[in-house]
């Protein structure tokens, strides 16, 4: 392809921001990033160490009930040390997949000439987006409100009183790690998560007016998705945030069911709807894509019926009404190979999905999002009579 992108720098979705460049400016962030490693240390100085050594400080790291125990609160945990370097780490993951799965519909020949404004438009809109800084003091707003409201009760002398309440139990005074974990760890987190989600917000923006351009698709494209099979590929490394909330989902039910007795089956309706919610996150933009594929599909039924009708008519009346060359033999002929082609071709566009996705990618997010539960299995059920469970089954 001779033309060339003039904004195809600009398509970044993991990189750049407000936040990005305060990381930048602050140290986190050395040079363009991604300082992984860096990153995910700073943020545990900030959030989980000055909560542990407030715990100390005023007895709550080891408490008289283990909600009141920070050091036995499994989900913090899975917050501090999973969830958000996870967030880290998808710039890497998840981002320059986005990136070249954008560009692909460029590289691809997706794109008609006379359309390269309009996508160079999108990239630009796209840019925009990620660097205002509007959307992101909206996150902050949302992360303190949340934070203020997702937490334990504010007053510690309730029968739910744990250590991350911000008063001590029976109202005595103010808890230190409780007030730093509502208005400085959690908010943190609650940042970086909305941040990622805005980004993913902003890649459905991208797709939606790809979905608006005359894509050149290809009916019989062997993806079965119109040539469009390369956006389910990138959409897989969706499933590390899956994994992580999944952490914190499974450690909070971890910490009931083995400090509580809680039931394993009081979590079930809970993890049917936070599998259900990451569905739609990872595949849900690309359902964008429905009415372009389905429009695709018809039209190539029709056209290819038109030369099936075509083709076997003329196929018919050289052959079986023996108006065919006389030298010419039927065994090996082009016309029988050109016949089976047409009809595989046809084949493949009636097999065509709506999607540009496969099952098997719902099944790795769902995979993927149930993974961090597992082990709770082991909390309820002794590991002999596991091994026998298992034993029986493939037996």
């Amino acid at each position: 392809m001779t033309s060339v992108l003039a904004h195809e720098a600009e398509l970044e979705f993991e990189l750049g921001g407000p936040a990005y460049r305060l990381m930048q400016r602050v140290g986190l962030i050395r040079g363009a990033g991604p300082s992984i490693g860096r990153r995910s240390v700073g943020f545990l100085l900030i959030t989980w160490v000055p909560l542990l050594i407030f715990s100390l400080i005023q007895g709550r790291a080891l408490g008289p009930t283990p909600r009141e125990s920070f050091l036995l609160d499994f989900a913090t945990y899975a917050r501090f040390f999973l969830a958000v370097p996870l967030l880290f780490v998808a710039e890497v993951v998840v981002g320059p997949r986005l990136r070249s799965a954008g560009l692909h519909f460029f590289q691809g020949d997706f794109v008609r000439p006379e359309d390269l404004p309009a996508f160079e438009a999108a990239i630009v809109r796209a840019s925009r987006r990620r660097e205002a800084l509007l959307p992101e003091l909206v996150m902050v707003g949302l992360a303190l409100f949340g934070a203020w409201n997702s937490v334990e009760t504010w007053t510690g002398g309730t029968a739910t009183a744990s250590w991350s309440s911000a008063t001590v139990k029976g109202g005595a005074g103010l808890s230190l790690a409780g007030l730093w974990y509502r208005f400085v760890a959690v908010p943190i987190l609650q940042f970086f998560a909305l941040r990622w989600l805005w980004r993913l917000l902003i890649w459905t923006f991208f797709l939606a007016d790809m979905a608006r351009l005359k894509l050149r698709l290809v009916a019989t494209h062997p993806d079965r998705a119109g040539g469009l099979g390369f956006l389910g590929t990138a959409h897989v490394s969706l499933g590390i945030f899956a994994f992580g909330f999944s952490s914190v989902l499974s450690g909070q039910a971890a910490f009931q069911i083995h400090f509580e007795a809680a039931p394993i089956e009081s979590f079930k309706a809970l993890f049917a709807v936070y599998l259900v919610v990451m569905e739609l996150i990872c595949v849900g933009p690309l359902l964008i894509f429905v009415p372009l594929l389905a429009r695709t599909r018809r039209e190539g039924l029709r056209r290819y019926s038109i030369l099936a009708d075509t083709y076997n008519r003329a196929f018919e009346q050289k052959w079986v009404a023996g108006q065919g060359p006389p030298d010419e033999p039927l065994l090996g002929s082009a016309d029988i190979q050109s016949l089976a082609d047409l009809g595989n071709s046809f084949g493949m566009i009636r097999e065509m999905k709506p999607v540009p996705f496969s099952r098997q990618l719902i099944l790795q997010i769902a995979v993927l999002a149930c993974l961090p539960g597992l082990p709770l299995v082991f909390l309820v059920m002794p590991v002999g009579e596991l091994l026998k469970l298992l034993a029986g089954a493939l037996l």
